[in-house]
């Protein structure tokens, strides 16, 4: 399987330290376990050249060049998680996406950087709602958006916070929607299947969602819906369990 993922690669900053991040990152990680990804991104001359290259040990990359990073300074507490905007990243033009050649396509963005028309360019896409609902101003927040966009695509995953921001939602073959360690439900015209994510005692959450997504994309293409949950379900806790370097190395 060759499958696109397309989003703004982040610099993270979690208690002082800068790492890796951003929903393409998690989500083209994850998804080399299993399928030869290519991330396409747009980043700033200050991302670090050397998390280029290890991201390129696992995945293709494409950067498009952007005037600067999207960088974020992450604070946790509990479930809860402050996100502090340090710069905003560029958005992708459509000439840039234009050059996305897989058939298979995750649309993952963190910041705006996808436009909700242009998921129309691609057919039946798998879909992260995150980047789309979010207000950059010093602080992440989330605002309301008209949804019909989302009858394009195949596979849509949100938080249940994220989706309630959602007008008009257009219905995709497949929405999940999470919450955090509580239940979650995957809705399709057929039937509603309601269940409970492993619980994993974990300090940094971060990548949940991108993972759950990848996942259930690479499974639904491949199993009954039932399955492709149980499958998601235990790969996202072994990702959440190990880390992203150890759930990586993990045969």
């Amino acid at each position: 399987m060759r499958i696109g993922v397309i989003g703004n690669l982040t610099i993270d900053i979690v208690n002082g330290n800068r790492k890796p991040g951003g929903g393409a990152y998690y989500s083209g990680l994850v998804l080399s376990k299993f399928a030869k990804v290519t991330i396409y991104t747009k980043i700033g001359p200050e991302y670090p050249k050397e998390w280029i290259e290890n991201i390129e040990s696992f995945t293709k990359v494409v950067p498009f060049e952007g005037s600067s990073t999207t960088t974020f300074e992450l604070l946790y507490s509990g479930d809860r998680r402050e996100i502090k905007v340090v710069s905003k990243g560029d958005k992708f033009t459509y000439e840039e996406l234009e050059t996305v050649s897989e058939k298979e396509v995750i649309i993952n963005p963190v910041a705006n950087e996808i436009k909700p028309k242009n998921v129309y360019m691609f057919e039946r896409p798998f879909l992260d709602i995150q980047g789309f609902v979010r207000q950059l101003d010093r602080v992440v927040t989330l605002k309301r958006i008209e949804g019909k966009f989302l009858e394009n695509a195949f596979v849509v995953h949100a938080s249940k916070e994220e989706y309630s921001m959602i007008k008009n939602p257009g219905t995709p073959e497949i929405l999940a929607i999470t919450d955090g360690s509580k239940e979650g439900v995957v809705i399709t015209k057929g039937e509603k299947i309601k269940f409970i994510p492993k619980q994993i005692d974990v300090k940094d959450p971060t990548g949940a969602g991108d993972c759950f997504l990848a996942l259930l994309a690479y499974s639904a293409r491949r199993y009954n819906l039932q399955k492709a949950i149980e499958f998601t379900l235990d790969e996202t806790a072994k990702f959440l369990k190990l880390g992203l370097e150890k759930y990586l190395e993990e045969q």
